[in-house]
Order: C-alpha cells, then structure tokens, then sequence
C-alpha cells in the first residue's frame, strides 16, 4: 500500500539531482567584461625627464591580462610600441633630442576584447637637457654696484672683463626681488657690457641688510624657492641677461640653511642650465676660518659654473700691521677649495679687492678705494700706505697694488680659472688699474 508514495519520493531526489548536475555543467558561463582604461602614473604629466632611458608606469585595471602602449609626439598617438605587455610598466628609449613632447598610454585588453574611449588617458612629458654652458676661458670678473656713475667707468674697464655682474638686486622672505631705486640701471650697465663684449649677469643680495634673513626664509620652504626662481627666470628672459649671481653671505649649519641653500641652487641650476643656456656663479666665502665655509656643501660644486671666492676683509680691529688681503691669503683659499674641498679647478675665480682696510684701528668710515689711496700718495706698486680718512690721520692701510695682483693672477692662472674684482668703480681708470694689470699679465687682450 505505500509503494506510490516511495516511489514519489524517489522521483523526486532524481529530479532534484538531474537540475543540479545541469546547472553545474552550463557550458555558456556568462564572459568576462572587456577591461576599463587605464591611467598613466609615471612620467606624471606634463612633466619634463631629464633623461633619454624611461620608465612608463600605469595603474593596474581589474580584468586585464595584459596592455598595448602607444606612444608618439602627436597627442593622439597611433604608434604601438609594445603589444601584449603583462605587467604594468615598460622601459623604453627616446632619442636625446632635447624640447620634444611625448604622448603615450596603456590600452588594456583581455580575452574578451580591448579597452575603449582611453584617448582621455592620455599622458605628455617632455625631454630636456641640462647642462651647463660652455666656460668663458679665462674668468676676469667685475661687479658693477648700481650705486657707481657708470659714466665715470671707461667702456676699456668693461672690455678687460669678460662677465660684468650687476649688484645688486635684492630678495625678500618670499622669493620677490627688488631693484635698485636710483644710481646706473641694469638696463644701462647691460647696454655698456654687450658693446664692449662682456656677458651680464644679474647679482642677488639679501634685501634685508644683514645678508641672511631674506635668503633664510625664502629657502626655508619649496614655495618661496619656486616662486624666487620663477621671479627670476622671468627676469633673465624678459633682459636677456646671460645668468645669475648669487650672494647669500652666508648660510649656516646651526639653523639648516646650508641644507636649504644646496636645494635652492640644485633647483635654480635646473632652471637657468635648460639647454645650456644660462651661467649660475656664488659668491662664497673665503675659506680660511671654518663656521661659513662649512656650510657650502661640496653637493653645489656640480650646479655653480663659477664661485667667486672672496679672499679678503681678514682683518683685525686690534691686531696692527695685519694686511687684509696678502698673497698668502690667496695661497690658502685656494688650497683649502680645490685641495681640501675639492672644487674642481675650472670653477675657481680668485677674488682681488680694489679698496684697502686699516689694522688694528675701528673700521668706520676708514676703508678706502684703490684709486683714493692712490690720490692721497699710495705707491700703485706696493700693498700699504699712509693715509687719512674717517677721523684717523696719517695711519697704515693695506690694499693690493699691481705687482700683488700681477702674482694673484698667475696663481689662478696656474692653479685655478680667472680673477674677480670687487668691485669696477674703485680701481684706477688710467695705468695704474688693477684690472689691466691681471689682463696683462693673462695675456688678456682688451
């Protein structure tokens, strides 16, 4: 009697089973979606490589199996350079032809067919070279203060040097510069170097007097280096200058401006070298005393084309019959960069002042120019003199006459790459000129 049922029951588990085991061997699965787009990660865009050896890098898209890359200097590139990539990178090598603009992206793709609609990801970098400029030879540099008649500075002052640097302008705590309110314009000293045949750079000072505060803040932060650098690229394109000098006196360890220096000039070098285009010169520190010196790191030594080493003011209020700028003092700045520091020989420029300084006596108002010292009596061969000036009669100044910067500039000729003088408008104009003594003695021909 209770068979039906049984056998009901049985039915059923089969029935059961057979729509299982069809639905676990459905041999239509549903495919696998055809992949999104992906974006571009590295070069970022718009970005400049300074490199012809890149690296393409983009984001992993869920579904993809592997990635077509097109690229091209047309925005819209139709070139694959590399089919079927599995990973999500590829090295690839562009020619070193400087200022071309690439465009690339990774199409996805997958057994179901390939990404659409991915021109929007398209990413752009451009190749550029730095480097620096080709070196003058022989370095003779002159500053020119703004505050100096440039009509009392014969155009033969200007053909003995082969950079004139105008001094200065100045830049606040936010990387803003400031000109010069009176006295000889850029524009002016420009006019007068280009006739005579000498490049023009522009020299930056700290503007707030001390010589630190200013550079300090401005390159504490990537803001205000950037917008300092901006400032003056616009500058240098907008006169046609030929480069940059600058005068921070002096970063310091013990607040981490030396830190903050090193990356201020790496990211101006980059800046003013683009193509090779403009010269980068410091002015640094003499050498001899440790403290300032140890705060220009040898990492800059790649990103200067020039230093400007300001071996002078050792002087003493108390010492007497101190010269402040004798040919040892030459001797052993020199030595201490390109020997003990190891700057490289050919960015060396021995500074030479045009004044003279007392010893041993208060400074004030007693600092006198070369061609001053020369009108109250001084020998334009010999390196001291008496003279009166500033409340102090008939007391010993040292300066340097013709036969010590004769020997100064050997020695750089020697050892190093050039001479500079601080500064134009306090050297004799006629036979005495210290300019025309290291020209001559060079074989600079002016």
């Amino acid at each position: 009697m209770q068979t039906k049922p049984v056998l009901a029951a049985l039915l059923s588990v089969l029935l059961l089973f057979y729509s299982c085991g069809k639905k676990d061997n459905n041999p239509n699965p549903p495919p696998t979606p055809v992949p999104g787009c992906a974006g571009g990660i590295a070069p970022a865009n718009n970005s400049f490589v300074t490199t012809s050896s890149i690296t393409l890098n983009w984001n992993a898209v869920s579904g993809a199996t592997s990635y077509d890359i097109y690229f091209g200097s047309s925005p819209n590139p139709t070139t694959v350079i590399a089919a079927s990539v599995t990973g999500t990178s590829y090295n690839y090598s562009i020619p070193a032809t400087p200022n071309i603009t690439y465009y690339w992206y990774a199409l996805p793709k997958n057994a179901s067919g390939t990404a659409t609609g991915c021109t929007s990801n398209i990413s752009s970098f451009t190749y550029i070279e730095i480097r620096s400029p080709n070196p003058f030879g022989y370095y003779v540099v002159g500053y020119m203060p703004y505050y100096r008649n440039l009509a009392d500075i014969p155009d033969v002052k200007f053909r003995m040097t082969n950079a004139v640097i105008y001094a200065f302008y100045g830049v606040n705590g936010s990387g803003g510069l400031t000109a010069p309110s009176s006295g000889s314009s850029l524009a002016d000293v420009i006019t007068k170097s280009r006739a005579n045949n000498a490049k023009v750079l522009l020299g930056i000072n700290d503007g707030s007097g001390d010589g630190k505060t200013n550079f300090k803040n401005m390159a504490s932060t990537a803001a205000g280096r950037n917008n300092f650098i901006k400032t003056l690229m616009n500058l240098v394109r907008a006169n046609n200058l030929d480069g940059i000098d600058m005068d921070w006196e002096y970063p310091t360890i013990s607040d981490g401006s030396d830190i903050t220096f090193t990356a201020l000039m790496k990211e101006l070098s980059d800046s003013l070298h683009r193509d090779g285009r403009y010269y980068l010169s410091c002015a640094i520190t003499a050498g001899k005393y440790a403290g300032a010196r140890d705060a220009i790191r040898n990492e800059i030594f790649p990103y200067v084309d020039f230093f400007n080493i300001m071996a002078y003011d050792d002087f003493s209020t108390t010492v007497p019959y101190r010269h402040h700028s004798d040919y040892a003092l030459a001797q052993t700045c020199l030595n201490y960069w390109l020997t003990t520091r190891g700057m490289p020989a050919g960015k060396a420029v021995l500074g030479l002042p045009a004044y003279g300084r007392p010893s041993g006596i208060t400074q004030s108002n007693t600092v006198l120019t070369y061609k001053t010292i020369l009108s109250q009596g001084g020998n334009p061969q010999l390196d001291s003199a008496i003279v009166s000036a500033g409340g102090f009669t008939n007391y010993t100044i040292y300066y340097n006459g013709q036969y010590t910067v004769k020997r100064k500039a050997k020695l750089a000729k020697d050892i190093a790459a050039g001479v500079m003088i601080w500064e134009k408008g306090q050297d004799a104009v006629d036979n005495n000129s210290l300019l025309k003594a290291a020209c001559d003695t060079v074989g600079r021909v002016y």
